[in-house]
């Protein structure tokens, strides 16, 4: 009996040890409601977003073609990690991830660059952006 008790702690134990590295690798200053925008008189068209950080590890980034985001483009899910500095977004279905140098301004601006120049992006010089807090 006793040696089922200590496999059960020790289940536990790990279970919560690996529940807490998972939440240490979320900035929780991230998890919320964002959007952004690619202004149309920069390198770039223009392109406007939302995106949702969940405590979860999830995320979701919604595209629009117009200022009132009233015109999408595409929907991006996947998860994402984010502590010191270091954002990584894996979308789902999509092999490679993308990484972002990330400083937080204030509790509502972040500041995000993009460490590797994909060539497949839409938009070659696009990679700094900032987002703003979605206030409810």
């Amino acid at each position: 009996m006793k040696k089922k008790i200590s496999l059960i702690c020790v289940a536990v134990l790990s279970l919560s040890s690996s529940v807490s590295m998972a939440i240490e690798t979320l900035d929780q200053r991230i998890v919320g409601s964002w959007q952004g925008m690619r202004e149309q008189a920069g390198k770039c068209d223009f392109l406007a977003w939302n995106s949702k950080f969940s405590a979860d590890g999830r995320f979701e980034i919604s595209f629009f073609a117009d200022k009132e985001r009233l015109k999408p483009i595409q929907t991006e899910r996947g998860s994402w990690q984010a502590s010191r500095g270091e954002s990584v977004l894996k979308t789902d279905g999509v092999p490679t991830p993308e990484v972002y140098l990330y400083t937080v301004i204030n509790d509502d601006t972040i500041k995000y660059v993009n460490t590797v120049k994909d060539p497949t992006a839409d938009c070659q010089a696009d990679y700094e952006l900032t987002e703003y807090r979605v206030k409810k």
